[in-house]
């Protein structure tokens, strides 16, 4: 199957792209998933974050104020 034919949901996005998308430094995203705040997948040394979790982790930390 082709990365073309995935959903976007479905396709692991690299590191460099998740702190790039949410304006922060590699090494806060790094942080985050080894406090657990933002679940990955390992292949080899590599790390991988599927895009919902980069959704919830945005959902999770958004501040309303009424």
């Amino acid at each position: 199957m082709s990365t073309s034919k995935l959903s976007a949901e479905s396709q692991l996005i690299r590191v460099t792209e998740v702190a790039r998308h949410l304006s922060l430094s590699r090494s806060k995203i790094y942080q985050m998933m080894d406090r657990g705040e933002l679940p990955y997948v390992k292949i080899g040394k590599s790390r991988r974050v599927r895009w919902p979790d980069v959704e919830r982790l945005v959902e999770a930390n958004t501040i309303s104020r009424s």
